[in-house]
């Protein structure tokens, strides 16, 4: 299941522009961005151990943000964009900084494309039991023709079998 992102993620369109032109400007076929829901809040524990004493953190992918445009004589679409984290500081953390193991997939259908994988760093301020991060800005390109739109970009954490289970098992686990 996907969770798509609205709005954030529009073409990029100057209007002024417009008004100038006597043709009107090419279709962009922008790829759809979204959180992979299953993928998108995974909780670490000590190593062996599930209880609540041993919890490191629950982090959520809170969301992406980012713009569509054209390059290359809008033959090339240039997608770049931005992923929002939140991270609890568990019990078995004690305020160390989390690095926490993420993907962005290009996937057409069921068929992944690209895969390419990032970690993001979380820090906690003195006694924070939260905290928030943004990932530095990637960027996609694909070719500006209809078969672009059929092209997702999905974000997720990079999860053990264990970690899916347990997300799968507390869909309602939270930050």
């Amino acid at each position: 299941m996907k969770r798509q992102i609205p709005a954030c993620f529009a073409p990029f369109l100057l209007a002024g522009l417009a008004s100038c032109a006597d043709t009107p400007p090419p279709p962009m076929y922008c790829p759809q961005v979204a959180v992979l829901q299953q993928a998108e809040t995974v909780t670490q524990f000590l190593p062996g151990r599930t209880d609540v004493a041993a919890q490191i953190t629950t982090a959520q992918i809170t969301g992406v943000a980012g713009a569509c445009v054209t390059s290359h004589d809008d033959d090339v679409l240039r997608v770049t964009f931005r992923a929002g984290f939140v991270a609890s500081n568990g019990p078995a953390n004690h305020e160390a900084t989390l690095h926490l193991p993420y993907f962005v997939a290009l996937t057409r259908g069921d068929h992944i494309i690209q895969k390419q994988d990032y970690t993001i760093v979380v820090h906690f301020n003195g006694n924070a039991s939260t905290a928030v991060a943004t990932s530095k800005p990637a960027t996609i390109e694909v070719g500006n023709v209809g078969s672009s739109q059929d092209v997702q970009v999905l974000i997720g954490f990079e999860m053990t079998p264990e970690q899916l289970s347990y997300a799968a098992a507390h869909p309602l686990a939270q930050p």
